[in-house]
This record gives C-alpha cells, structure tokens and sequence, in this order.
C-alpha cells in the first residue's frame, strides 16, 4: 500500500518542487520511505510514497526493469504474484526483488496491456515505457485502489488522491456544480467526475495510455462484473464452494511481513472473514471495533461474543458527538465532497488498529455480491405486496399524469415490474429531487439533474438481470467503488493503515456472479432474507438468532446528533445559516432552516454541512 504521483509537462522541463509538493502531499500514505523518478528530458516525473508490507527491504519505487527502459510506480498488493513470478521465471524473465511490484514489471513486459487481466489483488498502478513512448494508467477490477489524474493544455498529472493534484501550482480547477447535484442527490461524484472540471477519476477495470508527447486516449475497460446466474446446483452445493472460495481468499489476502488483524463490526462479513482467519491462523487474531452509546447503532455485543468465540486480540473504541472535530481533516483528505457519515467511525477504527498493526482485513463487499442490503429485501416485499389490478390501474392512469412530472409519475413498463431506475433512485438518493429544486437558487438550477450518467448507461446494459440483480449490478458500478471503497481508503490510510477486502476478489466475485438469486434473497421464516448463502456459513459457528438478526449498519447516529434535542443544533445553525456560510451563494437559507428542526433531513444535512466544509477549503 503506498501513494503515488506523477507529472507529464508538454510545456516544459519539471522543476523538482512541482514533484515534491505533490508527493509530500501523502506522505501520510506512506510514511516508510520516498522516492522520485525522471525521464532524460526531465518532462516526465513520477513520486512514490511507501508504507512496507511485502519485502522491507526490497520493494523501494519507482522501480524499472533490467533495461530501465520501463518504470513503474504502483498503489496496493497482488496476492498472485509468487504464482506470476513462478510463471515469468520460465518464460526467462529474471528478479532482483521478492516484491509484487517487480511482478507487475514482468508480466508488463510479458503479456503487455493486457497484463492487468492476469492481476489477482487492488492496484492502480502507472507505467512509463520509453519503448512505446507512453504511460499506461491501470486500476482494479473493483476500484479498491483510486487513480485522479488531471490534463490541460499544459500537463497531465496522476495521483493517489485529489491533494496531490491540487499541490500543483498554476492548475485550473473550476468547480463542476453538476457534479454538486450529483453528490447531494447520491453523497458521493460518480466517475469519471469529480467536484472539479478537468480532474477525473479512472473508472474501476479501465486503463488509459497517454504519449510522452502528452496525446491522451479515452479510459478502456478490460474486465466487465455481470450476474449470469447457473442452474443444476443444490443449495449445499453452493455453500460447498463458497466455503472454498471464501477460505482460499482470505488466506491469499493475509500475505504480509508485517503485523495484521480485523476490523470486527459484529456483522456477517466482518464476522466470517474473522472466522476464516482465526481457524487458519495459528496465533490469536486481533481485532477491531467501534460503538456508539445510542444502541440502535451499537453492534459492540456482537462484535465481543465473535471475539470471544475466536480468542481474539479484541480493541474497543466509542465514538461520541465530539467525533465532529475531525471533520475539517476528513474533507480535506477526500478531497471533494464525500457525505457517507461511517467515514468517522472508520477513521476511529482505523486510529485503533494502527496503534497495533500495520493492515487489516474487512468485510467490506457482501452486500453487494450476495444481496444483504435492507433495499433489496424492502424491494421484495413491496413486488409481492403489490397487487396485480393496483399495477393495471396505475400503468392506464399514469400516461395522463406522466407530463406533469415525469421523474415522479413514469410511463415505463419496467417501473410496474420493478426493474426502473426510479425505483432503485429512490431507494438510493440522499437529498431528493423536489428538495434539491428547493435548495438551489436560480442562477444555479440549471445545474439540477434527473438521472446521474454513470446510473443511466449501467441500469440500460443490466436490463435484461432479474430486477434483484438488476440492482446489485448498479450498486457495483457504483455504491461499491464511489462509496464503501473510497470511504475506507482515505479513511485508513489517513492513518497510514491498509484495508483488504477478501470478499471483493475477483474470484469470490466470479463465483457470487453465477448463484442465482433465490439462494441469497428469499422467505426464511416468513420474512425475506438477504445474504442467505453467507448466514448459512456463519450459522455454523454461530446461533441463529445472532445470525439472523435485524441488520443495523456502520452509520453515525445522526438523527440523535442532528435532530431537533440533538447536541449539534447550534453548531448547524452557525455552520449552516450564518452570514459567512459558503452555502448562501448558491442555496435559499430559508430551505436550510425548515430542515434542520427534523429528524427525517438529517442525512441531508449532513451533506450540507459538509459540503460547506468542502467550500470554505475551496473557494
């Protein structure tokens, strides 16, 4: 896990200030070790921040092959690359390092572009190659690892996160208030946007080559997720190799020179991920958690009654109101707005593991791949509470009303049978659509939207997916790499600690890709269920009542902090409505201040307060 940047200057040679700053940047991502790299011409330049986890002492970037006519610098873990190394030693390739970094050389120089399909792990990696007189961009196949990268008419620029970029002195970045509209409605960009016009982020499975002579092509896919549900296999069949699946991920996920434990919400993941560890592992697994005092959000009994299953090495934490403090630093560290409120309890969680360890493991992914969400299963529900004659009356009724407002009333076969992209919109947005119209002034509502690009084009290609699929399918184009792995990426490595994700592998992924829907979402006990496959895993190690229990979440309680008796009513007011809010340019205060007295807004208003953050370290 590191950071890295990089600097392509069509105008001129690269003063070395312009690489250090950038670099220095995110020292927090790597605070183990440094290094720089430039071309003969010194236009092109890469920085690399290092925090060692495989080969201490051998895995220094940037790195070059044995011609150095390639250079590498690269962010995350390859847990293949013994197996690679194994293959490109026969192939006659030799290795100085015992490092996944050298790997990523080889196969490069083996197999070419296409060497990132054969990457078992979470990268986002930048490849010089004075052969091609190129570089050639690459992230994972989920979008555990980022890549932004900036282009003028001046230079092209990459980095780990967006303060890297903005260290750059002379940049344009203008704010893309369509991306605005887009994070309330959502609490995060979608890709390939970001708050600024001109910086991007790479898509999740895309490459992109720019020429040393600063041409820049357009992101390519390489690898595509999609449901293709088999038939013929029995219940205990798939749990079988599930079980296998699973076990041989998180094994493959433990590979390490440095100490390591768990972060342990009391979940399923996070529980059968710590499960997998512990019988594979011969030493006590540690173990990290976080709570609040408001027991609708508390899972900390569940977390200790896994641990104490387990033997492990349990940490506790309680995150109180006062956990605001470090929002100026969190919104700083994303880099644009970002309102997913389980950002502070990650950073807690994070802050306590790294007094310990160097990585972690996570559960982070089981709800997308194996149906867990609360939505998928609401959405169950109401498809079979919804009368056959109510659908026939409201497709007649609905043509005449659908101009009125078309966003609310749609016209469209596939809403009466639960696969339109309004349905999943509503189950998914945080501020809506007529309360987002509220909030902008004027001069600004052109910026409104109805449909983000990145959900339209992805619900048109998935449309032929059962409607639960359907919606997975969106969440990991979207949720999955915009949201959960985006929050726990700056998140923990603000505490220069790395998070592994042993659900989100390629292989676990292509197994869940081919479980049809019904072995994972369906009636237990007359209530539908969501992740049946990994509560049945969990089962065998845990009763039932503590597998099958009502799911809470890692969120903050911000109806408690946030509502009318809440403790942080004055400091929305002054944050929010005062004569000094960043927010009075652009949005009607008199919206602001109906909505703060109610319970049901605080999600909202979180984005509010931290989109004014956001804007007092930006404009």
């Amino acid at each position: 896990m590191c950071g890295i940047t990089g600097l392509l200057r069509k105008d001129r040679p690269i003063e070395d200030a312009e690489l250090l700053a950038m670099t220095a940047a995110i020292k927090h991502r790597g605070p183990d070790g440094h290094g720089f790299w430039y071309d003969s011409n010194h236009r092109i330049g890469f920085g690399h921040r290092r925090l060692a986890l495989i080969d201490l002492l051998g895995g220094a970037q940037p790195m070059y092959d044995d011609t150095r006519k390639i250079q590498l610098v690269f962010n995350g873990e390859i847990y293949n690359y013994q197996q690679l190394r194994q293959e490109l030693q026969g192939y006659g390739h030799h290795f100085s390092t015992n490092s996944d970094t050298e790997a990523i050389i080889y196969a490069y120089k083996q197999w070419g572009t296409d060497c990132v399909k054969r990457l078992r792990g979470m990268f986002a990696l930048v490849l010089a190659d004075d052969n091609k007189r190129e570089l050639f961009l690459a992230r994972d196949h989920f979008g555990i690892k980022p890549m932004y990268y900036y282009e003028d008419e001046n230079c092209f620029a990459f980095g780990s996160e967006i303060q890297a970029i903005k260290a750059l002195p002379g940049i344009q970045l203008d704010i893309n208030w369509s991306a605005i509209d887009q994070y309330l409605w959502l609490q995060y960009i979608p890709h390939p946007q970001t708050a600024f016009h001109k910086l991007k982020k790479l898509p999740p499975a895309h490459t992109l080559t720019i020429g040393f002579d600063g041409k820049m092509g357009t992101p390519q896919p390489y690898w595509h997720f999609e449901f293709k549900p088999e038939t013929g296999k029995t219940e205990q069949d798939w749990l079988e190799e599930l079980d296998a699946t699973l076990r041989d991920s998180v094994q493959a996920h433990l590979l390490a020179d440095v100490p390591f434990g768990a972060f342990l919400s009391g979940g399923i993941d996070s529980s059968l991920v710590v499960s997998y560890m512990a019988e594979h592992l011969s030493s006590p697994v540690k173990t990290f958690s976080i709570g609040f005092k408001e027991e609708k959000y508390n899972e900390l009994a569940y977390a200790a009654e896994v641990a104490k299953k387990w033997g492990t090495e349990h940490h506790v934490e309680i995150v109180e109101p006062q956990g605001l403090d470090i929002l100026p630093d969190l919104v700083r560290h994303y880099g644009e707005p970002f309102a997913d409120s389980s950002a502070i309890p990650t950073w807690y969680v994070s802050r306590l593991a790294r007094r310990n360890v160097t990585m972690t493991l996570t559960g982070d992914g089981g709800d997308e791949l194996f149906a867990g969400y609360g939505r998928y299963v609401q959405f169950a529900e109401q498809q079979e509470l919804l009368p056959l004659n109510r659908k026939k009356i409201k497709s007649f009724l609905y043509p005449f009303i659908n101009p009125i407002d078309p966003y609310k009333f749609p016209n469209n076969v596939a809403f009466w049978e639960g696969k339109s992209l309004r349905n999943l919109m509503e189950y998914i947005r945080i501020v809506p659509f007529e309360l987002r119209k509220r909030l902008w002034k004027p001069d600004y509502a052109q910026y409104l939207q109805y449909t983000p690009p990145l959900f339209a084009s992805t619900y048109a290609a998935a449309q032929h997916l059962s409607p639960t699929n359907l919606f997975q399918q969106v969440d990991i184009n979207t949720y999955l790499p915009l949201d959960i792995l985006t929050k726990v990426d700056v998140a923990s490595m603000m505490h220069s600690l790395e998070v592994r994700p042993p659900i989100i592998d390629v292989r676990v992924a292509e197994t869940a890709a081919r479980i049809p829907t019904a072995f994972n979402l369906a009636k237990v006990n007359g209530k539908y269920e969501g992740k049946i496959l990994l509560k049945k895993l969990l089962n065998r190690h845990f009763s039932h009542d503590f597998v099958y229990r009502e799911k809470k979440g890692f969120a903050v309680p911000l109806e408690f902090w946030f509502g009318q008796k809440g403790n942080h009513q004055a400091y929305l007011r002054e944050k929010l409505l005062s004569q000094d809010s960043m927010l009075k340019e652009v949005f009607n205060q008199r919206t602001i201040e109906k909505m703060l007295p109610h319970r049901h807004f605080s999600y909202s208003i979180w984005a509010l307060l931290i989109l004014e953050e956001w804007l007092r370290q930006n404009r």
